[in-house]
């Protein structure tokens, strides 16, 4: 791997600048972006297809897309490689793995009546609810191979899966799938609306067995009777209770749930029985205004708990006014839900912008340090706690990188570089110079939103 001192050291001169003193700058690719900020290289997207999210294990990078996925080798950030490519049809592609198991979410019906290779992938889409055979769900794959990853089972879940988060238990693992009936792509069988008699209001729980994936299994579970409908002013008033993403922090054995219309928290010392703790939500975040809670993260010491509000649904531009309390992570105490601060890119950009999808930095001294995307304003790095302690979102921003072609959907912070999976390039890797760096963690692997030991 070519060398990359002669990047870090611009970043260890900077030692001791404010962000905020650092000036952004056009290359000669027009990027927007701070000094200490460089984009390493980029792995175009195949065709058109959106991109979305993002899971790691070893030096493979594993992106999801609204046709399948790919295998990426990062060994060397400079120079990646894609191993492989599943074209799969079905839109979200959300993807997480564990062993040699990819799983893979699907919430758009599909026409096969039988989810079977290779129906599951080739099947037109099925845009009308009334077939009671279209499929959705999640579709898992042996990825032991990682040149020739091979089919293993198609999951029916209610109401398709939107996104997916795992949970590991021994010798199996709990997928918890969040799904939601908005918009007529996302209304497959089972999925129904609040006006329709129904409200939807569950998390199916899909158990896979990791010696007999095919053996996977599905659950229920209810959220709080009090979870507040989310409604949307979309073709009509459109109400339900469901959540968007959920993110587990496996050894304090909770759930940072962000259920559109609300977020919470859940006890899940027994995984299949997840128990509601609390509740946060703020009047600004506004289902009538097409803002929904959408992510969430954990920091590494489990003090506080992050999650994100996607404004305008990923399709407005929310960015326009930095000061506005829009389209933000908003960071809670995580034993109480109590309100700590807010933040989101401190410049105007004039296209589709919200926070989107984010993680902390694993670092061994404690400071909480998120790296999070933001769509059209690129990637953001932020210094939590120097915002909690008062700074400024200006003077808190560690650094940012927003390619002037680019939507970032997914950027996050694995084993020395940030990689981003960008909605209409594919996947960037940057490399961040800078001292809140210093310390971090190397994990063998990462599912964004499975976090798993605690560091003190």
């Amino acid at each position: 791997m070519r060398r990359l001192i002669r990047y870090l050291f611009p970043g260890l001169l900077a030692i001791g600048l404010a962000a905020s003193a650092l000036p952004a700058g056009a290359d000669h690719n027009a990027d927007l972006h701070s000094q200490n900020m460089k984009l390493l290289s980029a792995v175009p997207r195949e065709g058109t297809f959106t991109q979305s999210d993002l899971a790691f294990d070893g030096t493979l990078a594993y992106a999801g897309n609204y046709n399948g996925f790919r295998v990426i080798d990062i060994a060397d950030p400079e120079a990646p490689v894609v191993v492989s490519s599943v074209h799969c049809n079905g839109s979200q592609g959300d993807v997480s793995v564990y062993g040699d198991l990819l799983f893979s979410s699907v919430d758009t019906p599909q026409t096969s009546a039988d989810p079977a290779w290779p129906d599951t992938c080739n099947g037109s889409t099925n845009t009308t609810n009334a077939n009671p055979t279209a499929w959705e769900g999640v579709r898992i794959f042996d990825v032991s191979d990682p040149a020739n990853p091979e089919f293993v089972k198609a999951v029916r879940t209610d109401c398709g899966s939107h996104t997916h988060t795992l949970m590991p238990d021994g010798n199996t693992v709990h997928l918890y799938i969040s799904s939601y009936p908005l918009g007529a792509a996302a209304q497959g069988p089972n999925c129904r609306r609040a006006e329709e008699g129904g409200g939807h209001g569950f998390v199916s729980i899909v158990t896979v067995p990791l010696d007999d994936p095919a053996g996977a299994t599905v659950s229920k579970y209810s959220l709080d009777p009090a979870t507040e409908l989310a409604v949307y002013p979309i073709s009509g008033t459109t109400s339900f209770r469901a959540c968007h993403d959920i993110s587990v922090f496996v050894e304090l054995e909770l759930a940072a749930a962000a259920c559109m219309s609300e977020s919470q928290l859940w006890d899940i010392s027994d995984p299949l029985n997840p128990q509601f703790l609390w509740r946060f939500d703020d009047p600004v975040v506004n289902t009538f205004n097409i803002d929904l809670w959408h992510s969430a993260a954990f920091s590494w010491d489990g003090s506080v708990v992050a999650f994100g509000d996607e404004s305008g649904g990923g399709g407005a531009a929310r960015c326009t006014n930095p000061n506005d309390q829009q389209g933000r992570v908003w960071f809670l105490d995580t034993e109480t839900g109590a309100f700590l601060d807010n933040y989101k890119i401190p410049r105007s950009m004039p296209d589709t912008c919200t926070m989107h999808n984010f993680n902390f930095i694993p670092l061994r001294n404690g400071r909480n340090v998120l790296v999070a995307s933001a769509y059209t304003g690129g990637t953001t790095v932020l210094d939590v706690d120097a915002l909690l302690e008062g700074a400024t979102e200006a003077d808190a921003e560690v650094g940012f990188y927003a390619p002037s072609d680019g939507s970032s959907w997914s950027s996050y912070w694995y084993n020395g570089f940030i990689v981003a999976n960008d909605h209409d390039r594919g996947v960037d890797i940057f490399l961040l110079s800078d001292r809140v760096r210093a310390g971090a963690r190397k994990l063998p692997m990462m599912n964004p939103q499975t976090q798993v030991s605690v560091i003190e």
